[in-house]
């Protein structure tokens, strides 16, 4: 079994370990431009969790984007940030009430045939030895 701060998901060629988010920097969270889908029962929790109501909160931290919403994000030294990416200790500030979208980072349909695009920006994974 593996240990607690590692996970794995089947069909996957790697595991995570999640003590490396305590030290990379916040990377899965900044970067390249990008989406950080939302729904509105996440809006409303995120909303909540912020003391806003959901129409102020998407005025403030949201944006609409082809087929649906997305966090904004914020530029910093030409740098994209996610908005709820603390700039300074780079981590989340809603880590709580994230989106589905962060909480199932890094196993996304993406990775699972592509995972050397995720070895080279996230220092937790580590590769699952093939079969020989």
């Amino acid at each position: 079994m593996p240990a607690k701060n590692l996970q794995y998901h089947n069909d996957y060629p790697y595991f995570f370990k999640s003590d490396a988010c305590k030290s990379c920097g916040g990377k899965c969270c900044r970067g390249q431009q990008g989406y950080i889908r939302i729904n509105m029962e996440e809006l409303g929790n995120m909303a909540n969790a912020k003391g806003l109501s959901p129409k102020e909160f998407a005025r403030q931290y949201v944006r609409q984007v082809t087929g649906g919403l997305s966090l904004q994000e914020r530029i910093i030294n030409n740098e994209h940030f996610c908005c709820f990416l603390d700039p300074v200790d780079h981590y989340c500030t809603i880590y709580q009430q994230r989106p589905e979208q962060c909480r199932t980072f890094p196993f996304w349909e993406e990775f699972k045939e592509e995972p050397e695009k995720l070895f080279l920006s996230c220092p937790g994974i580590i590769s699952v030895p093939k079969p020989t």
